[in-house]
């Protein structure tokens, strides 16, 4: 597992906050990912989620809701296809707390400690754009090295 709602709010969540603003970092990569075809298949064509996973798409609901609605707030690999698997291994790899290079983009592109806390981003367009463009960055560096060791 990537990434799960509840890792958030068992550990010192900041009181007053609602407990759906512990998947506004989840739900950014997630948006951005599927955004790439990153994502499993699976996502956008059940009848259960086909209609929100193209609604995330265009902008009508965010990552963070359809992670709610219909990923139990949870981020797996089998969220992703073989190359999305690959990238979000990368890209959230880390020894300690398993989130690697994603969060310190996260963090400094959010500046989240001059919010408050990690958890006070806004899950709005505007903060989706910025992370999108370091999203992309990252990833296109990534695939770029793996051209380079052909």
């Amino acid at each position: 597992m990537y990434d799960h709602v509840q890792f958030h709010t068992d550990e010192n969540y900041p009181a007053g906050l609602p407990p759906e603003n512990a998947a506004t970092h989840i739900g950014m990569y997630w948006a951005w990912a599927a955004s790439q075809g990153l994502t499993n298949p699976v996502w956008q064509s059940a009848p259960e989620t086909a209609a929100d996973f193209a609604a995330m798409l265009e902008g009508g609901i965010s990552g963070a809701e359809f992670l709610r609605r219909h990923m139990d707030g949870a981020l797996t690999r089998d969220d992703f296809n073989d190359f999305g698997q690959r990238f979000t291994d990368f890209y959230y790899d880390d020894e300690e707390d398993g989130y690697g290079a994603f969060m310190e983009d996260y963090v400094r592109t959010m500046n989240t400690p001059a919010l408050g806390s990690f958890y006070h981003v806004a899950d709005n367009a505007e903060n989706r754009a910025a992370l999108e463009a370091v999203f992309q960055a990252a990833f296109e560096a990534w695939d770029a090295s793996l051209r380079s060791k052909r």
